[in-house]
């Protein structure tokens, strides 16, 4: 692999830190705001009393439930574009690859002629081209 391609690649791939790292913020909320919404609903002992959970606790459970519901979503469709945008950079560099080696002398271009194949251009400006 030519070293400036692989270093181009690395540089891209580390220009993506900073959003692979905020992908792994947001999954790390997604998963807390989960968790937090798997708790069974507690009740409280007040003296010699206890006192049940409240409707109220149930529904702030539900819209914990239901914000992370909304945020796994979100996450999927981010994380889809990063995954996306590197599978472009590879796809790039592996067609910059194969561009460079179908120029590289005596490689066989696409279509089995060689390199040394005369054409017409060849006669029209004589040796040494244009």
């Amino acid at each position: 692999m030519n070293d400036d391609y692989f270093l181009e690649y690395l540089l891209s791939q580390s220009a993506m830190r900073p959003e692979e790292m905020q992908l792994a913020r947001q999954q790390a909320m997604v998963d807390a705001l989960r968790s937090q919404s798997m708790k069974p609903l507690q009740g409280e002992q007040v003296g010699r009393v206890y006192v049940a959970p409240s409707i109220a606790q149930g529904i702030a459970q539900l819209a914990t439930a239901y914000g992370a519901r909304k945020g796994q979503e979100k996450f999927d469709v981010d994380f889809g574009k990063f995954n996306e945008r590197q599978r472009q950079d590879i796809v790039n560099l592996r067609n910059r690859m194969a561009a460079q080696s179908a120029r590289v002398p005596g490689a066989m271009p696409q279509g089995g002629k060689s390199p040394y194949d005369l054409n017409e251009d060849d006669f029209r400006y004589g040796p040494g081209g244009r």
